[in-house]
This record gives structure tokens, C-alpha cells and sequence, in this order.
């Protein structure tokens, strides 16, 4: 897949009320197919609001569920990559990560690190996911999906790397500590430097999709990027708005990229692997 056009949504959503975001969804996406887009992603949760705390259970469902019918039906012209609250067959409640296309749905990532310090108390509310797995976009070439926090732990971008994923999607509800101010909040900054570095090292794209918009005290900033295979910005959003942006992922940028410093091609992975399991044994016997 030489090139394809995605689309950020950074979008606001209510708290707990499905319905109204889904219809927020769903309008977006008809736009994007009329613009003939390929691939459209929207935040963190961005179907139910992120500090929904017990409520969590209550809006859970699983990706068969019919009320998710309007985005597998417009996902016959358009990759649809969202957040939700994930039932999964025996009954585990995940922080997900949503993909429709070709009329089909799946549950593409679950949260791996659920942050719990803080503001955050996700453990209190979600199961911890299991899996960081690549995964194949028929509009989008191989992928790889994470969430918010899995991003601030190395081993999720390496791991999706070297399944094949040459676009890293990063579902965000990032929030700030306190009320906008001036100079540039120090949580932005250090997500330009995680985006900027992945990308580079890994020579691959990076979509960060962040949402904006307040729930209680948490305020959430926007500001969501697209940064290519060579560690710069390819498209940049607003603070605090509202904003769609197209990005064209153009795969030819990373053979590019990997042609000119094989950094990322000249990984060991054996040697990786042996290490860390001398790592875990030597923790197991202390």
C-alpha cells in the first residue's frame, strides 16, 4: 500500500451518553467519505467520555453489539479506528480500541497499562489487556494501536514495530492538571518528544489522536499530531479545539527512512530477548 489519507478527529464527547456520541461519529465519518478519505480515528473512549468510573460497567458492550451497526455500515467505504468500552466474552470490561471496515468490527487493542496514580484510577474500573498485536488494515496497510499511557512504555512501540506496524495510532484522552495558563504545558511537550522519538527510532508514522474538551476538573487539550518516519511533524492540530486534519501516510517515506539509517532494521532481537529473559529470571530468584 503505497499511500493512503487519514483523518483525525479531535473531538469532544459527553460524558455516559452513547447515543449523542455515536451521532457525533457518525457525522464525521459521512464527511470523511464524502472526501473520499480512506481512514478516519477519533480519541481515547471517545464513544462514551473518559471519566466514566462505575458507570463503566454499565456502558461496556461488546464489538457484536447492534448498536454499533451505523459505523460497520459505514465502514463498507471508510477505516474507522475509535474508543469504547469493551464486554469482552467472559465478561472482562477493557479499555478498547475499535476497528470497523469492510462492514466488519473489531476489538483491535486493549488498554495495557491502565494508569492508577494521581488523577487516574483506571485499575478501579478496567481490566488490564493482554496482547500489543499489529494488526492488517485493508485501506491502511499494517498497523499497530495503543492507548494514552501504553504509549509512555517503550515495549508497546517496539513490539508493534517489529510485528510490521509502519503506523503507530495513539488514542488519547490526555488531560491537564490545572486550567490552561501560558508558556506550553509541560504534558505536551513531552508528548511531541515521545511521538518524535518513537517515530524515528522505529521509522515508522506516528497518529496521535487527542480529544479536548472538560469533564469535572480534567481539562484535555488537543493538539494532536501526525509525525512521519523521520521523527518530524507532518500535521499538527489546535489546543482546546475542536479540530479535523488529513494526514497522507505515504509508506514510501519509510522505506525512505529505513534506506538512508538502519537503526531500526539492525535490531537484535535475539539478543533482546535473551537479555530480558535473563532479566525476568534473575527478579524471580531475588
Amino acid at each position: 500500500m503505497p499511500k493512503s489519507t487519514l483523518r483525525v478527529v479531535q473531538s469532544d464527547c459527553t460524558l455516559a451518553n452513547f447515543d449523542e456520541n455515536l451521532a457525533r461519529h457518525v457525522a464525521a465519518i459521512e464527511l470523511a467519505v464524502r472526501d473520499g478519505v480512506q481512514a478516519i480515528a477519533f480519541p481515547e473512549l471517545s464513544l462514551t467520555g473518559y471519566n466514566v468510573q462505575d458507570a463503566a460497567q454499565d456502558m461496556a458492550m461488546h464489538i457484536d453489539d447492534p448498536r454499533l451497526d451505523p459505523l460497520r455500515e459505514l465502514s463498507r467505504h471508510i477505516c474507522i479506528v475509535c474508543g469504547g468500552i469493551e464486554l469482552s466474552d467472559d465478561y472482562g470490561v477493557y479499555n478498547s480500541a475499535f476497528m470497523f471496515e469492510d462492514g466488519i468490527s473489531r476489538s483491535v487493542h486493549r488498554k495495557t497499562y491502565l494508569p492508577t496514580y494521581g488523577m487516574f484510577e483506571e485499575l478501579r474500573y478496567f481490566s488490564a489487556g493482554q496482547k500489543v498485536e499489529a494488526v492488517d488494515s485493508r485501506r491502511l496497510g499494517r498497523i499497530g494501536v495503543a492507548i494514552c499511557e501504553d504509549f509512555w512504555h517503550v515495549s508497546v512501540p517496539y513490539l508493534l514495530a517489529h510485528q510490521g506496524a509502519k503506523l503507530l495510532l495513539v488514542l488519547m484522552s490526555s488531560p491537564l492538571r490545572l486550567s490552561p495558563g501560558s508558556g506550553t504545558p509541560a504534558i505536551v511537550s513531552q508528548w511531541q518528544t515521545i511521538a518524535s522519538t518513537n517515530a524515528f527510532l522505529f521509522s515508522c508514522y506516528v497518529a496521535c489522536v487527542n480529544r479536548v474538551g472538560s469533564e469535572d476538573s480534567f481539562t484535555y487539550w488537543g493538539n494532536s499530531t501526525v509525525t512521519g518516519p523521520d521523527g518530524t511533524l507532518a500535521a499538527t492540530a489546535p489546543m482546546f479545539g475542536e479540530h479535523s486534519m488529513d494526514a497522507v501516510i505515504d509508506y514510501s517515506e519509510v522505506k525512505r527512512a529505513r534506506l538512508h539509517s538502519s537503526h531500526f532494521l539492525d535490531e537484535d532481537l535475539k539478543l533482546f530477548s535473551s537479555e530480558l529473559d535473563n532479566i525476568i529470571g534473575r527478579r524471580r530468584k531475588g
